[in-house]
């Protein structure tokens, strides 16, 4: 047994076959993680969407930037109703900004 030596054979068709497979699962791990990312932030943007009259800051100020990416005669209402109701100047001035993008969106 001393003087054995033993030697690795690979098959060229079986080393492709694997690699292929792993381009495979690659792509369709990828393929699934913006299906799912995409699934979580539509999920998020509606939560804060309902939080634009949230007595929480923050909530209404990501609210505010779901609002951008919604242009309607709808998200316009909206807005002048949540500029009427603000009292943050902060949030006033982030949501007149909303309401310049969605107008020129829309127009």
């Amino acid at each position: 047994m001393a003087g054995r030596r033993r030697v690795l054979v690979i098959d060229e068709r079986e080393f492709r076959g694997n690699g292929r497979s792993a381009v495979a699962w690659a792509a369709a791990g990828f393929v699934g993680g913006v299906v799912l990312g995409a699934a979580l932030y539509s999920q998020q943007a509606h939560v804060h969407a309902r939080a634009l009259f949230s007595g929480v800051p923050m909530r209404r100020y990501l609210a505010l930037g779901y609002l951008r990416g919604q242009p309607s005669v709808e998200t316009v209402r909206l807005l002048r109703d949540f500029l009427d109701w603000e009292k943050s100047p902060r949030l006033r001035r982030r949501a007149q900004e909303v309401l310049r993008s969605v107008e020129e969106d829309l127009a």
